[in-house]
């Protein structure tokens, strides 16, 4: 404590503050890394009562359980772990119960673990449980012994995972200060390491040569001969042993690899792996070389790809992730040789440019995550192959991509959609695009987000609607519908320009009500409809009439419904209770949408969940959403302005809070 307030007056003087937290951390590192280490103070935890009840705790678990529970071993002390990872690290792992018997998911799974005091779960700001947890450093000692026990994964003598161990069939990748076993210049480095050694012994055979060389007054030319015989020696005796370990180490290594099971890349900036070593690995089952932290703090990289042709001789393959790293431009055609892959993350590669054709290989691919691949522009149309698949994120729709909506319909087994938007003439508003939808016969959890070009060319289209399409015949008209406007003064294309009462305006006006006179009923007729499509306003009180008729002939199935970034101000036609009878968590975020689709007199949403951010053009009241949505449970609101009178906290979220 001394020493940590002897730094608070620099701290003040110090210009940067940027450079004060770094003096701080590093003060604060070289005072905890004095600190004795739980995992090596071995009678801390044999005198007291706490030692016996984790035990007494942990062997009331399965064997599936305590591997599950092991996991944990291989993070930082307080490291925030993702459900997501987890359940797919299971799953690759066989860690998840197949049995009828044993039924439990991987939620119950962490249910029971926090409930016996392992884990914890992390809170969000609003309070609500998250989908991470963290373990204690106390527990984690603990876990990490028993880890050790099992040979699952190596620890060094403080408690974190080691890569260099040749007994576990579990290995980590870490970063570390110089090159390792796994490392492409370890041949290298180990011949740097002995020739540093080697050197140390000529230049005191040396000293002494000069030494003796004074004494006995021997010639120059005596003293080279000398010193080339030696450095032949050395240089022959070094090749030699240099050959030999070269030789034990790969063969050592090679051996190793082919009973691998997990490799897990903990902290490696750069997981570029040997190429000559990577096709060894015939029996991993877990091969995760991306980013597990949530953040992007850790940049990931790799300058050459080539070592991924060595998965086709991975067919045993089932959890493969890429997330995060920078470097990757394609997948090899290899990829398509891993049958049993059923977990393909490549989320946030943001190099990423093509996937191959060869995707459509993977029969047992259940989850491929595309999601933040903002070079991607197009999908292979073998995607549509993947009979297996339940969930599918980022996939993208562009005027380039040969992969659409219509192609995804044949996954009969998909529960779960996200797509991108990059084509400014895709539209869900109508009834023709959003049909396709229905066909999905078992999608529950449906994100749709526009991106850039979607949303740019949307918003130009709404300004100019002249350019909505050019290559149309009402396009043609375009310069004659000019004219008229300016010398009429008329509105063209249904503007919202009052229409001024002089001139042949009146006779044009007095032409329309005769129109109307004559087709009185059609025109009651449209106007009723247009009460009807107006009581979908947010701010219409007065809501009446009857209810409208669903645009879908068959009601969706979702149960999840999330919009980002919606470029037009009216919501959908078909975002409506009557056609979206099982959904219980709908989310808009960014976007232009003017109001929220509001049910009519007699009819109320089943949502429990709902989600509003970056909504600048919503107008509504607390009183106006409780009456839309009776069996509202949690509210989340961040940065809507016009949406008033919520009862939310400083983080935007309200909970209903049960007795």
């Amino acid at each position: 404590m001394t020493k940590v307030q002897a730094q608070l007056p620099l701290l003040h003087q110090t210009s940067s503050s940027t450079e004060a937290r770094r003096l701080l951390t590093t003060t604060s590192r070289e005072e905890a890394s004095k600190l004795p280490s739980p995992y090596q103070a071995d009678g801390i935890f044999e005198k007291g009562s706490f030692l016996k009840d984790f035990q007494d705790r942990y062997e009331t678990l399965g064997k599936r359980e305590k591997l599950c529970l092991l996991c944990f071993a291989i993070f930082p002390e307080n490291a925030e772990v993702s459900e997501r990872l987890l359940r797919f690290w299971w799953e690759g792992e066989r860690l998840r119960p197949e049995s009828e018997s044993d039924k439990k998911t991987v939620n119950e799974i962490l249910e029971e673990f926090v409930e016996r005091g392992f884990i914890e779960p992390v809170y969000k700001r609003s309070g609500s449980k998250g989908s991470c947890y963290k373990m204690h450093p106390i527990v984690r000692c603990l876990i990490v012994r028993h880890a050790k026990e099992a040979n699952f994964f190596y620890y060094d003598c403080k408690g974190y995972p080691n890569m260099e161990f040749f007994k576990s069939k579990k290995i980590c990748l870490v970063k570390s200060e110089g090159p390792s076993w796994w490392s492409k210049d370890v041949l290298a480095f180990t011949k740097a390491r002995e020739q540093a050694q080697a050197q140390a012994q000529p230049q005191a055979e040396q000293g002494k040569d000069k030494k003796q060389a004074e004494a006995e007054t021997m010639t120059k030319e005596k003293k080279q001969k000398q010193k080339q015989k030696q450095k032949q020696k050395l240089e022959d005796q070094e090749r030699k042993e240099m050959e030999k370990k070269r030789a034990a180490l790969e063969t050592t290594r090679a051996k190793y690899l082919g009973n691998l099971q997990t490799l897990f890349n903990v902290s490696k900036q750069f997981p570029e792996l040997p190429e000559e070593l990577f096709p060894n690995m015939k029996n991993i089952d877990v091969l995760y070389l991306g980013r597990w932290e949530r953040t992007a703090e850790r940049h990931m990289e790799v300058v050459d790809v080539n070592f991924l042709r060595g998965l086709k001789n991975m067919s045993k393959l089932r959890f493969f992730s890429l997330q995060g790293i920078s470097g990757i431009k394609k997948l090899p055609n290899s990829i398509g040789m891993l049958q049993n892959l059923r977990i393909l993350d490549l989320k946030a590669c943001d190099t990423l440019e093509e996937l191959p054709e060869e995707v459509g290989l993977l029969k047992m691919l259940s989850y491929l995550d595309l999601s933040e691949c903002y070079l991607l522009e197009t999908i292979p149309k073998d995607l549509s192959k993947l009979s297996k698949l339940k969930v599918l994120k980022g996939f993208i729709i562009s005027s380039n991509s040969p992969c659409d909506l219509t192609h995804l319909t044949t996954l009969s087994e998909l529960e779960k959609l996200s797509i991108s938007i990059h084509d400014d003439k895709f539209s869900i508003k109508e009834e023709e695009s959003i049909k396709q939808f229905s066909k999905f016969k078992s999608l529950t959890k449906l994100q749709i987000a526009w991106g850039a070009g979607g949303i740019k060319k949307s918003a130009d289209r709404a300004k100019h609607p002249e350019d909505k399409n050019k290559t149309s015949e009402a396009s043609k008209l375009w310069p004659t519908a000019k004219v008229l406007e300016k010398y009429l003064k008329l509105p063209f294309l249904g503007s919202s320009k009052s229409v001024p009462k002089k001139g042949n305006v009146t006779v044009a006006a007095a032409t329309a009500k005769a129109g109307q006179d004559k087709n009185g009923d059609n025109a009651k007729k449209k106007k009723s409809g247009a009460v009807l499509q107006s009581n979908v306003h947010a701010n219409n009180k007065d809501q009446g009439g009857r209810s409208p008729k669903p645009v879908l002939q068959s009601e969706l199935k979702l149960e999840k419904l999330d919009i980002r970034c919606y470029p037009d101000k009216e919501p959908p036609k078909w975002l409506v209770p009557k056609t979206l009878t099982h959904l219980k968590r709908l989310y808009f975020r960014c976007g232009e949408l003017s109001h929220i689709p509001v049910a009519n007199r007699d009819e109320r949403w089943n949502v429990e969940t709902l989600r509003l951010k970056y909504l600048i053009n919503i107008k509504t009241d607390w009183k106006q959403v409780q009456k839309q949505f009776p069996e509202l449970k949690l509210l989340e609101k961040v940065n809507c302005p016009q949406i008033t009178f919520c009862p939310c906290d400083a983080s935007g979220a309200w909970e209903l809070k049960q007795a």
